[in-house]
């Protein structure tokens, strides 16, 4: 399962928490209140999904392709 964003140790549940403080509702949003997703990407189509669907753990998304993420 994929939980985090792995450069930046963050948790989705953490994310979750701080999105919903600050009502972001998109990636660029969230990353103006905390720092994650900056060096290897592979965690934003999760953290799209996250936001979308509030879901804190997702199965392994096969292509982490963003265009085939919508938020």
């Amino acid at each position: 399962m994929v939980t985090r964003c792995i450069c930046f140790k963050k948790t989705f549940v953490e994310l979750k928490a701080i999105a919903k403080k600050h009502n972001a509702t998109s990636l660029e949003e969230l990353q103006k209140f905390v720092r994650f997703g900056d060096n290897c990407k592979r965690c934003h189509p999760y953290v799209k999904l996250m936001l979308k669907t509030g879901q804190t753990e997702f199965e392994l998304i096969a292509s982490t392709d963003e265009s085939e993420v919508t938020e």
